[in-house]
């Protein structure tokens, strides 16, 4: 989850007015400085006015030590001493004096703040809290900092007449960062209650922000409610058609469970918004048109995106596509596709064996036999021995027997092709033989 930024920085700065604070909190708690206190912040007003934070320090240290620890005058020196670090960026060190200074105030009937200064506390500890938990690796400490961040924040709502939408948003972050400290072992309930708090902020919402819509993404999706993911993801892409992302994520939902087709039409609408368009994109669809058994229409979109260059053209990807055609009982479309490849991949000496194997299935020899004398003179073949049985053979079926017997031959030299080829070269031989025999008897 992302760092939440200190938003109330600058409201709670607001109360650092030190006359003005001392005469508010004096008027409407009915508490009041000692008069030693109040020469000193005088003291300190004139310091924080030169922007000297270290004799500013120094100065509230100084009170604070004479001071009654439980006193309504410690209570405000812990939280001007909290500001001072916030005012210099020191976020960790204002945690500890806040503290203190919210809880002695907490400790009082009536409380030494009033709800109005509390609340502006209490949320900004909640903040510092979460802060500092996504600045540490240290999963205990973590843990502590999230115990924290939630009793704080649940102190606020007791503060406040009503919640707004991005405390709701804050708090639901916070609740799901804490039931996935650890990942292999979710915290479900605390996801459960993560939804009911990101529901109760869309609905303080006129427009809810994208993020609650990720948050309970987050939560369905960990939860193993798929089904509801993809119909929030629905929502999300209806009402944000220009992001890419989401688009990416309903496809992959679709695919999660199963439904295929469902993810073929999400992906072919992001592509009419123009995204999800790239080469590796359309090579996935594909994928997905092949695993729903949609041959058909899986080998047109192949041969449109090889031709039109938006599928990364590849040897293998026209290979794919002739083999596409040869499931659809289309041969001479394979063929086709292969001759394109070879367009491309000119040495390609694989793709002339296979268009020579294509035509030996149709029993079309004399066609077989010019294309895997290509795949021999171009090489680059998987299994080159393979190819050398096929001249054999082909050549054999055309009664060019001295084409056979050199190919044959060729085929023994290589292991895999030892025994086929010798039983090659021993039928050839004999064949040969009878042939010279009856000229010499004629």
């Amino acid at each position: 989850m992302s760092t939440l930024l200190p938003l109330s920085i600058r409201r709670l700065l607001a109360l650092a007015a030190v006359s003005a604070a001392g005469v508010l909190f004096a008027q409407e708690r009915e508490y009041s400085f000692a008069d030693d206190t109040i020469e000193t912040l005088q003291k300190y007003k004139v310091a924080t006015e030169a922007k000297d934070t270290k004799l500013a320090l120094t100065i509230l240290d100084g009170l604070l030590a004479k001071v009654p620890a439980d006193s309504y005058d410690a209570a405000f020196i812990l939280v001007q001493k909290a500001q001072l670090y916030v005012q210099t960026g020191e976020y960790a060190k204002a945690i500890e004096p806040m503290e203190r200074g919210v809880r002695l105030s907490d400790s009082k009937t009536p409380t030494y703040f009033e709800d109005r200064q509390s609340k502006e506390l209490y949320f900004f500890l909640f903040q510092l809290y979460f802060q500092e938990a996504n600045n540490t690796k240290n999963p205990t400490l973590i843990a502590t900092y999230y115990d924290k961040a939630q009793k704080s924040m649940e102190r606020w709502f007791v503060l406040v007449p009503e919640s707004s939408a991005d405390a709701q948003m804050y708090y639901a972050q916070l609740l799901i960062s804490k039931a996935l400290l650890d990942p292999n072992k979710p915290d479900k309930p605390l996801l459960e209650k993560s939804i009911v708090e990101i529901d109760k902020g869309m609905l303080l919402a006129t427009r809810p922000k994208d993020t609650f819509y990720l948050l309970k993404l987050v939560c369905l999706q960990q939860l193993d409610r798929n089904l509801e993911s993809a119909e929030l993801m629905e929502l999300v892409v209806k009402q944000k058609p220009d992001t890419s992302t989401y688009w990416q994520q309903l496809a992959a939902l679709y695919l999660s469970l199963g439904q295929d087709l469902r993810a073929i039409v999400s992906i072919e609408r992001a592509q009419a918004h123009g995204f999800m368009n790239t080469p590796k994109d359309n090579y996935n669809l594909l994928g997905i048109y092949f695993n729903a058994g949609q041959f058909e229409q899986a080998s047109e979109l192949l041969e449109k995106h090889l031709k039109a260059g938006t599928i990364e053209s590849d040897q293998k990807n026209w290979e794919l596509l002739a083999l596409s055609y040869q499931q659809l009982g289309r041969p001479m479309k394979a063929i086709e596709a292969l001759k394109n490849g070879t367009k491309v991949f000119p040495k390609a000496g694989q793709l002339e064996l296979q268009i020579a194997n294509a035509y030996t299935a149709l029993e079309k020899p004399q066609d077989a036999l010019q294309h895997v004398q290509a795949a021999i003179a171009k090489g680059n073949l998987s299994k080159p021995f393979q190819a050398y049985l096929s001249l054999s053979y082909t050549a054999y079926q055309l009664k060019k027997f001295d084409i056979a017997l050199e190919a044959a031959k060729k085929a023994a030299e290589f292991p895999e092709g030892a025994k086929d080829g010798n039983s090659m070269v021993k039928a050839l031989e004999g064949i040969m033989q009878d042939r010279e025999a009856r000229k010499n008897k004629s």
